[in-house]
């Protein structure tokens, strides 16, 4: 839950909770006025992408459910291939195990979209957990970010990572800041 309010902190005071749980989310009540701006820089940052010839959210559902071809085919067709911002929470909800069968151009176009669902509490199946895994294959989404794009996940992933639910993958964030932060200072791209 990333959208709390000072009752939402009463509510966790008046079931008893411990002072550090309670301090926690006091914290992250503070630093959550800094997210309207780590939004506008990501939806800024990936404005432009466009799918192309990747793999769409009903493409990779397919590939998921073992499709043939020509339904592969068919479900390809379906795909929002220019506006990432059309894919509304309903269907990410709907087809949360798709970003494991996205390619690399797939993933680069639906990361917005799953990411600040997240973020507005609209989907709870963990998009964020993938951006920081910390061991990415060779050749993968990453590759693909422009040093705007990796700027605007270092600044959103820096204020996650002190979000409490994720006081215990502090190291994962740290490791996923710097990678994206070498992308976002590179100068030859």
């Amino acid at each position: 839950m990333f959208n709390i309010d000072t009752e939402f902190i009463e509510e966790f005071k008046d079931d008893g909770y411990d002072l550090w749980t309670i301090s926690q989310w006091e914290n992250w009540l503070q630093l959550s006025s800094q997210m309207p701006d780590a939004v506008k820089r990501l939806r800024d940052a990936f404005c432009n992408v466009r799918l192309g010839d990747g793999i769409g959210i009903y493409e990779a559902n397919g590939l998921d459910d073992y499709a043939d071809d020509t339904e592969l085919a068919r479900l390809r067709q379906l795909d929002e291939r220019d506006d990432w911002r059309k894919l509304d929470p309903d269907l990410l909800n709907r087809f949360h195990a798709t970003p494991s069968f996205f390619d690399a151009l797939g993933f680069v176009f639906h990361l917005p979209a799953f990411l600040l669902a997240e973020l507005d509490d609209k989907h709870d199946f963990g998009f964020i957990d993938r951006i920081v895994e910390k061991r990415p294959p060779q050749d993968c989404w990453i590759d693909l970010l422009t040093p705007l794009q990796a700027n605007a996940l270092v600044v959103v992933l820096s204020l996650i990572k002190q979000h409490p639910d994720y006081y215990h993958d502090a190291k994962k964030f740290d490791h996923a800041i710097e990678r994206f932060a070498r992308i976002a200072t590179a100068s030859d791209r």
